[in-house]
């Protein structure tokens, strides 16, 4: 499953980072509309080229390898994780 925030007792949020065929990295935020829909926010960063400093990219390709190494990349849709219920 995603990375849950430690916000979840106001709103349910998740942290992923995807990747793309370009090498670039992808974070996004998942959340939950007041419908129940599945929403996101996504950024992109660039390896190569692209606006961020060095240090930035090398900070979230180290997230994006700790969160995969923890099982923390999956989108929490997935069919053997469920979005908590704050109700």
């Amino acid at each position: 499953m995603a990375l849950l925030s430690d916000n979840s007792d106001i709103t349910v949020t998740f942290l992923r980072i995807t990747t793309g065929n370009d090498g670039d990295y992808y974070p996004e935020i998942l959340f939950r509309d007041e419908k129940g829909l599945t929403k996101s926010v996504c950024i992109r960063v660039a390896i190569s080229g692209g606006n961020a400093p060095i240090e930035v990219k090398i900070a979230i390709a180290n997230l994006y390898r700790a969160l995969e190494k923890n099982n923390l990349n999956e989108h929490p849709s997935n069919e053997h994780t469920r979005w908590p219920n704050l109700d």
